[in-house]
């Protein structure tokens, strides 16, 4: 077969735009890291890298709401402890105004802390995180008790003012940890301010209060002013119910806490894997790239060179 001067010509000039398409793919490849640029690189290629890359920002979206819910737990069980506090030091001035020996000014010095603590346990009830109420359920935007019997005297916290009648919202507020996992991140007030519920009887209050931390300050409020000493006697086994319902509901959102803890770290785990898969199937070899780059830079020239000679007076000439 005759070779003629056009034969040859096409046959180097297409195997110059070979190695120039090669050289692009790999200068691609250098620049980006990835062996994978479009579609026509790997089609079935780029379908594992559409999933991994989905699923590693699922991953990480759970992750950082398993961090957000710790911290807002954190802070719901820091809120808790402060009110426990709060009413094992209205305890010790309970069993303190018991006391016969005390008299009548002390008494009334004792009631004046406790209404202290009155108005500091309504302020821990309106407690915020992230300008939301923590103790209103899922009404977050509604503070759980009135504002201003954070002001006043438990004896003036009357009618639509007595925090001791308030019923919160008791819906929960979840966060999404997982694929079909779900953690609950609020607090009811109702459930937490209360006595425990087979104690409520022994409380010592009134017939037909609410069994509360806020009117169990109340009524040990009243019960110093007026000197009744039995009467406040009477009223710590009722602090001490609640307390023991504080213990039980922060014991509830510390076993929650571990289970944000224990999911960040799975979503962490399962992060780290598939990222490690997308790496494998999207990342370039870059030894590798460097080594055919370097080689494909080498052909290129030595085209060039063979082409000047073998067609004088062309294109290639130009491009040598």
């Amino acid at each position: 077969m005759r070779v003629t001067q056009g034969m040859l010509s096409s046959q180097i000039l297409s195997d110059i735009q070979n190695n120039y398409q090669q050289l692009s793919t790999l200068q691609n490849e250098s620049a980006t890291g990835h062996k994978i640029n479009a579609p026509s690189d790997d089609p079935i290629g780029v379908q594992q890298v559409i999933q991994l890359t989905n699923e590693t920002s699922f991953d990480s979206q759970y992750e950082q709401n398993a961090t957000n819910a710790q911290a807002q737990l954190n802070f719901v069980s820091s809120t808790m402890t402060e009110a426990q506090n709060l009413l094992s030091n209205a305890r010790d001035l309970a069993l303190q105004g018991a006391n016969s020996t005390e008299t009548p000014s002390d008494m009334q010095a004792i009631a004046a802390e406790v209404g202290q603590l009155y108005n500091q346990m309504v302020t821990i009830g309106n407690t915020q995180y992230n300008g939301q109420y923590i103790f209103n359920g899922q009404d977050t935007d509604t503070p759980p008790y009135p504002p201003q019997a954070a002001n006043l005297t438990p004896d003036q916290a009357t009618g639509d003012l007595d925090p001791s009648t308030k019923v919160t919202n008791s819906g929960k507020v979840y966060v999404s940890l997982g694929n079909g996992v779900t953690l609950p991140v609020s607090a009811s007030g109702s459930d937490f301010f209360q006595a425990a519920p087979s104690d409520s009887s022994s409380s010592g209050a009134s017939s037909g209060s609410s069994q509360n931390a806020f009117s169990l300050l109340s009524q040990l409020y009243t019960a110093l002013n007026n000197g009744d000493t039995t009467q406040v006697g009477n009223l710590v086994s009722g602090i001490d119910s609640v307390l023991d319902n504080m213990n039980q509901q922060q014991a509830n959102v510390g076993s929650l806490i571990n289970r944000a803890e224990m999911m960040q770290t799975r979503m962490s785990n399962l992060s780290d894997s598939v990222t490690k898969q997308l790496s494998n199937v999207q990342d370039a070899d870059m030894a590798t790239v460097l080594t055919q780059l370097n080689s494909a830079m080498a052909v290129q020239e030595a085209s060039l060179e063979v082409g000047a000679q073998a067609l004088p007076q062309t294109l290639v000439n130009f491009l040598k």
